[in-house]
């Protein structure tokens, strides 16, 4: 029985190797996962072992009820067959339950309370129900751990992990319309799913506590639904991988400081990303998000939050929304026929939109407070592409705040449709277009503000048959401009005093 419990220990360990910590966590404070268990399995102590095989061969379904007390137990159960009913139950230090499943329509129900417990699942089949509940007071390396292997369809897996310092872990899930179910209360809890490859799956996890993660390495499939609740400070969501299509992400971090969502590689079509995160310090990065007509919504409440997005494809919807102050919002965008919008409310306050080069695309922009920064940006300053036929709509409220649009290129940029409102005082304007064929329209209410040049010195718009118009309300306002190209169209409209307009056209 010693074997068995020594190739049941290695099973496990490297089965729960290579576990992370986040990255806002003291990595020195928080164990390896399997370095409590591990050695709990190897005492060498009076612990009982209870093997049991059963195989059901007409559906009828056999009934196992097991209960162990004490220090090092181990069940090693191996189902064969269908319709089978399984419930252990173990109270102590250092138990394990090692479960081999094939068949369908099963029920595997394993409860753990205590310290150092560990269950280790293999289920092949369809329509069977896992439920692992493990209770005990976990921190700083004492942990319970759960391993699943889930291989068919309709499988329906619930884990409930209380009192936090735990780790849960899906290495392989294949097949389609499975449920996963995990519940982690308390700190430094961590969910790692490793692989999810089918469609219709549904992966559901609530985290209540701080340090927590949820680590989701490839979701490969079509229709999924993946829905992440964190309450608590330091908590993060990783994915590395997700390609399909009609997948949907709920994530809320909510009630937090310093919380991450970090998403690698997203690949599709028709997919929906929504993420929420409530208080401070809070970041948002995907390197990369491909595919067409995918919709993206991205809301931080609180102050020195940050999103990130890179976004490729056609015919996707990006709604950004950042309700405080300090906040950051950095947008690669390339493709056509796309809708961006984004709405900060508060002070010093950034959007970027850099390397935006698209055709039919439409941007809005809303800022409301003093001292925000809105940055266009088309190929400048590599000159790459071009932007044609887009709607560029900025609205500003308050003083001292910034808008920069370059629209340059090589193969120049035309029919665009520029408007762009400021209203406060000592608000900017910077300019710099080449193309033919743009409408810009720019108002600005308040006094001295200006319409200038990127960078310093005068606007420039290059190009044939452009039209501006620049409407200013206010004193001490000035325009400063250069237009070169043939019929181009310029009406400067100033109400005030002390206001300055010098407009060159060659």
């Amino acid at each position: 029985m010693k074997f068995s419990k020594s190739l049941t220990c290695c099973a496990i360990a490297l089965a729960l190797s290579g576990v992370s910590v986040a990255q806002a966590a003291d990595a020195e404070a928080k164990a390896a996962s399997t370095s409590e268990l591990a050695q709990l399995m190897q005492i060498d102590s009076t612990g009982n072992t209870l093997t049991v095989t059963q195989q059901s061969n007409n559906g009828a379904g056999n009934v196992l009820t097991s209960s162990q007390q004490g220090e090092s137990n181990v069940s090693d159960l191996s189902i064969a067959g269908d319709s089978n009913i399984t419930t252990v139950a173990q109270a102590g230090t250092g138990n394990l339950t090692k479960a081999t499943v094939v068949g369908d329509g099963n029920t595997q129900e394993h409860s753990q309370d205590g310290e150092g417990n560990g269950t280790l699942t293999d289920l092949n089949g369809n329509d069977n129900s896992l439920n692992i509940t493990q209770r005990g007071v976990a921190y700083l390396g004492i942990d319970n751990e759960v391993t699943n292997t889930i291989n068919g369809d309709g499988n329906h897996i619930h884990v409930e992990q209380s009192s936090g310092g735990h780790w849960f872990y899906n290495t392989d899930m294949q097949g389609n319309n499975n449920q996963v179910v995990a519940t982690q209360l308390g700190s430094w809890g961590e969910v790692n799913i490793d692989r999810v490859q089918g469609d219709q799956n549904s992966i559901e996890v609530d985290q209540d506590g701080v340090y927590n993660e949820l680590n989701l390495t490839i979701l490969q499939g079509n229709d999924n639904d993946l829905t992440l609740s964190q309450e608590g400070n330091y908590n993060k969501f990783t994915i590395d991988v997700l390609t399909g299509n009609d997948n949907e992400l709920q994530v809320e971090q909510s009630a937090g400081n310093g919380n991450r969502v970090d998403m690698a590689e997203l690949q599709g079509e028709s997919n929906r990303v929504d993420l929420e995160q409530e208080g401070n310090d809070n970041r948002m990065t995907s390197t990369l998000f491909s595919g067409d007509s995918n919709y993206v919504t991205v809301a931080q409440l609180g102050d020195n939050n940050q999103t990130t997005f890179d976004v490729v494809g056609n015919d996707n919807d990006f709604d950004a929304q950042q309700r405080g102050n300090d906040n950051q919002a950095y947008l690669g965008a390339v493709g056509d026929d796309n809708e961006y919008s984004t709405l900060q409310l508060g002070d010093n306050n950034e959007l970027h939109i850099a390397k935006f080069n698209s055709n039919g695309s439409e941007v809005g922009v809303i800022q409301n407070g003093d001292n925000n920064e809105v940055v266009l940006q088309s190929s400048y300053p590599d000159n790459a592409l071009s932007s044609n036929n887009n709607m560029l709509n900025v609205a500003q409220t308050g003083d001292s705040n910034g808008v920069s649009v370059t629209l340059a290129s090589v193969a120049e940029s035309g029919l665009n449709q520029l408007d762009l409102v400021q209203s406060g005082e000592l608000n900017a304007i910077d300019l710099m277009l080449e193309g033919s064929g743009n409408d810009i329209a720019i108002e600005q209410t308040g006094g001295a503000n200006f319409v200038a040049g990127v960078g310093s010195g005068a606007f420039v718009v290059n190009g044939s048959d452009n039209n501006i118009q620049i409407n200013q309300d206010g004193f001490g306002n000035l325009v400063e401009g250069g237009v070169s190209g043939n019929g181009q169209t310029v009406n400067i409209t100033q109400v005030g005093d002390y206001n300055v307009a010098t407009v060159t056209q060659q």
